[in-house]
């Protein structure tokens, strides 16, 4: 028998008022519409990945916030959503682009880039061409434009043009017997609008389009490439008959001696850019020394910045030391100092010619290191400058640890013989270290990705002679990532998005050693 005191799990929206449910149905009504209509655009434009991903939100969405059945998902629904956008869609879309050829010379689609090539116009020789004049419109600020041919036979639009918002149109012209009796417009306006006029193509009478071919001139133009309609992969010059053939593995048209033609368009490689990373010598051997590199960096940072925080932790906490708050907060002051201001000065302090730090080398040991040219001495620079920016958090967190020992501990030591270095190997370390340990591998991770440091520090820099394309001496795994993708000549995309799939697999390893190092259980349990 049912307790009658029993309160039922009736959902809320099954209780409330009447005009809060007819408001839910109607925001939710709105939001799905205008979803809705997003996806119709996305499907407009082409974009079939895009249009069916927001119709299948848009389907959650409405069952969710309608129906009761899905009640309980309302409050969840809006975190799977963000970590759908803002975690799952990124790494699927790097993983989806190393898979292909996207860089700066591939952006575009086979059919977007073919469409290119056939949207091209030139005139051809013996082409009607017209001189322009432009005429003020008295009723707005736009411009009436006038044609006249070699014969006298004279044009104008039938509207006047507005340049200062205006996208390609086509405006249709009649013919005319005198000049108008209208403004002039200045002699210069034909330059101040010379990109705007490129847009605006007048037809004529008789059905032929003119288009700007000169600063003052228009003239008649035809398509410079036409499709082969035999081989839906080939394009034919109208000019001079180059016939240009789609190499899908390459991504570009070639002509028949071999050179390609820009834009190129993006196509599924395989696994050839991992391929590539692992094999050839001019990216495989950089991408190891990097990766040594990166290695040493984090481990390297890590181990120091602990021993040394901690270190100082144990002496400032030390009572017969007098003004220990005074010492702790000038200790703590490079943890509040924005970290790129401290990149900058520091990068002024070891600049090699005018730096301060070499201008007391030389006087005290008449060295002048170059740190800037010299990769080892720009490597050891990177490490003292974030052994000093680093130190401070982990002597804040060893600080709080310290003071969580038992004093009783260190009684009984003393008690037995023990001194402060005993102590400090047998009682301090051990009992700062284990719930210290998620934390250095958390500070690994970071130090891992430590973008900032190095773009601002060297920028990478000296470069490693040999390497195609190029890497640098200090790059880390994510700056090299970044050099690929976003710097040089061809910025390669597909590229860059390898190298960061190899980082977000190493980084990955990590999170597991942090889970298990805090204790957390994943995966199924059998």
């Amino acid at each position: 028998m049912a307790n009658a005191n029993a309160i039922p799990m009736v959902p809320e929206a099954a209780t409330q008022a009447r005009w809060k449910t007819w408001l839910q149905y109607a925001v939710v009504g709105s939001l799905t519409v205008f979803f809705l209509y997003i996806t119709l655009v996305m499907y407009a434009q082409g974009e079939m990945l895009y249009g069916t991903m927001i119709l299948v939100f848009t389907a959650l969405f409405a069952f969710v916030f309608l129906s009761n059945r899905a009640y309980v998902w309302r409050y969840v629904f809006p975190g799977l959503v963000g970590v759908t956008v803002f975690v799952i869609f990124p790494i699927m879309y790097t993983l989806g682009l190393t898979f292909t050829n996207k860089s700066n010379l591939h952006l575009l689609s086979f059919a977007q880039s073919k469409a290119y090539f056939l949207q091209q116009t030139y005139v051809a020789e013996g082409s009607h061409k017209f001189d322009l004049d432009l005429y003020l419109d008295a009723d707005s600020d736009g411009y009436f434009l006038a044609l006249e041919d070699e014969a006298g036979n004279m044009y104008m639009t039938d509207e006047a043009v507005d340049m200062t918002h205006l996208e390609a149109i086509v405006v249709k012209a009649s013919s005319i017997l005198m000049e108008p009796a209208l403004e002039s417009a200045p002699r210069n306006a034909t330059i101040t609008y010379r990109n705007e006029l490129s847009n605006v193509k007048i037809e004529l009478p008789n059905g032929t389009v003119l288009a700007k071919s000169k600063l003052r001139e228009y003239a008649e133009q035809y398509p410079l490439w036409q499709a082969d309609e035999t081989d839906p992969y080939k394009i034919v010059n109208q000019k001079d008959g180059i016939v240009l053939t789609a190499d899908m593995d390459e991504g570009f048209f070639f002509d028949s001696e071999g050179s390609y033609f820009t834009p190129g368009f993006q196509t599924n490689v395989g696994f050839d850019n991992y391929v590539r990373v692992l094999t050839e010598d001019g990216m495989f051997a950089p991408f190891l020394q990097i990766f040594t590199w990166t290695m040493f960096f984090a481990i390297f940072t890590v181990v120091f910045t602990f021993f040394l925080g901690m270190m100082i932790a144990s002496f400032v906490q030390w009572e017969p030391i007098k003004f220990r708050g005074l010492y702790q907060v000038l200790l703590i002051l490079p943890y509040a100092v924005p970290s790129f201001i401290l990149i900058m000065i520091f990068r002024a302090l070891f600049n090699q010619n005018f730096g301060q730090i070499n201008h007391v080398l030389e006087l005290l040991f008449n060295i002048a290191p170059s740190w800037n040219a010299d990769p080892n001495m720009s490597r050891m620079m990177i490490l003292m400058v974030n052994l000093f920016m680093g130190y401070p958090y982990m002597f804040i967190l060893s600080l709080g640890m310290l003071q969580s020992i038992p004093k009783d501990l260190y009684e009984a030591s003393s008690l037995e013989g023990a001194g402060p270095i005993t102590n400090f190997f047998k009682i301090t370390f051990p009992l700062v270290l284990r719930p210290m340990l998620p934390l250095l591998i958390a500070s690994f991770a970071f130090n891992f990705n430590n973008f900032v440091l190095i773009q601002l520090l060297t920028r990478g820099e000296p470069i490693i002679i040999g390497s195609s394309p190029q890497a640098g001496e200090t790059d880390l795994l994510v700056n090299y990532a970044f050099r690929l993708a976003f710097m040089g000549d061809t910025q390669d995309f597909a590229l860059g998005a390898t190298v960061s799939t190899f980082i977000f697999m190493m980084v990955g390893i990590f999170a597991i050693a942090y889970l298990k190092a805090a204790k957390i259980e994943v995966g199924i349990k059998k």
